[in-house]
């Protein structure tokens, strides 16, 4: 309860210190002094706030002007809010803060806040504030947001570039190490394991294609670190973009980002016992648990479901190929109501046969498939195919049993 408390206070703070006013900005100039700098947040402790963020600071102690362009807030007020993010069709917007008031939001969530001032010239500054000022006009402020394409780090880049084109030049040869998108943020997600384990669940093969440095800075970190490395044309010379990086605030380390031990690859290993123990004594006691099988696979389809809606009826471009159809099967919401039966109808059974083997060649081919699986999926599978097999073999047994009954009770 302290902690919902703590995020719905941050979350107002925000609202409150952020400034909807355009008439402050309109014909302002920048005085010589002023700086322009790329802050850099470290990651939080929730999913949303996991990758960190970035902002510009604009900050002209001549003109009383210390603001935060901040291009990762949107409007809970917009009409279907939260349809509009199921869907991906959520406009995000440029807002604008003071600064003290967003360091300190930050302060209150225990998150390490570094500045580095870029190595603009007078003019230069003065393109960048018309730049970011004439996106902040009401017409501009919105975009679509897209988590790995079009975010609160790729704006900062892009609005860079389409403000010197042709002027800066990233040297980030260095960030190559073959990662692919799932790759990287998966780096930020070992505190948060149940949120990886979702995002393996939502996300299809596209985030599985392997990431060029410059895509990269989609996370807020190797864009700090991108800019860092880049130069800028300056009067027929090149310069570096950004000083070095420097700290307003450090989070307090004894305050640990790590996870429970609660994980989903020990729960999923544990109903994976759980699923063999009572498979073995089905067998012995020569019966099926029914019901068991009913619900299990009731849930496997609504989780097909889930994901089959992700990919086709949102505008999402991550969830689109998603390979976790081959063992999250959306027919296994009707078949579950079959599984009640002891002798099987004989589509059924021959479902359940292609379950299994469906399911049994996903595991085999788990190295070979254009996905990254996630390693909590592997007892969920094997589960998959040791009761659609079991299922298959029961309602044979009593089928032949029954059709022994039959004729001796003829006879």
């Amino acid at each position: 309860m302290k902690n919902y408390v703590k995020k719905l206070t941050l979350l107002l703070l925000l609202s409150i210190f952020t400034l909807p006013a355009w008439a402050q900005f309109e014909g302002l100039e920048l005085s010589p002094n002023a700086k322009i700098s790329l802050i850099t947040c470290s990651p939080g402790p929730d999913l949303y706030a996991i990758f960190g963020h970035s902002a510009v600071r604009v900050h002209d102690p001549a003109n009383g002007t210390d603001v935060v362009f901040n291009y990762g807030t949107f409007d809970f007020d917009e009409p279907n809010f939260y349809l509009k993010f199921a869907q991906g069709k959520l406009n995000y917007k440029l807002s604008v803060a003071h600064f003290r008031d967003f360091v300190y939001s930050y302060t209150m969530d225990n998150r390490s806040v570094y500045e580095q001032q870029l190595n603009l010239t007078e003019e230069q500054k003065q393109q960048y504030w018309a730049f970011l000022t004439h996106n902040y006009l009401p017409e501009n402020r919105f975009y679509l947001y897209d988590f790995f394409f079009d975010n609160c780090a790729t704006r900062i880049r892009d609005g860079l570039e389409a403000t010197f084109p042709n002027q800066i030049a990233f040297n980030i040869s260095h960030f190559d190490k073959d990662y692919s998108f799932r790759n990287l943020i998966d780096l930020y997600l070992g505190p948060q394991p149940w949120g990886d384990f979702g995002i393996d669940i939502a996300l299809g093969a596209r985030i599985d294609e392997e990431a060029t440095p410059y895509q990269y800075m989609f996370l807020p970190d190797y864009l700090s670190k991108g800019l860092g490395s880049a130069t800028l044309s300056q009067n027929g010379q090149t310069a570096p973009l950004a000083l070095e990086q420097q700290v307003i605030f450090e989070r307090d380390p004894s305050v640990p980002l790590e996870a429970g031990w609660f994980t989903p690859q020990l729960l999923f290993w544990v109903f994976l016992l759980l699923v063999v123990a009572l498979t073995v004594l089905d067998f012995i006691k020569h019966r099926r648990s029914r019901v068991f099988d009913m619900v299990f696979f009731l849930m496997l389809g609504l989780l097909g479901i889930v994901v089959l809606l992700l990919w086709f009826a949102t505008d999402h471009q991550a969830t689109a190929y998603n390979f976790n159809l081959l063992w999250a099967i959306p027919s296994h919401v009707v078949v579950a109501f079959f599984l009640g039966s002891n002798i099987l109808p004989d589509w059924v059974r021959k479902y359940m046969l292609y379950t299994a083997i469906v399911t049994a060649v996903a595991i085999l081919g788990w190295p070979l498939w254009p996905q990254m699986y996630h390693a909590a999926f592997l007892p969920i599978m094997l589960a998959a195919v040791l009761r659609a097999a079991y299922a298959v073999w029961f309602s044979k047994k009593a089928q032949a049993l029954a059709h022994f009954q039959s004729i001796a009770q003829k006879i």
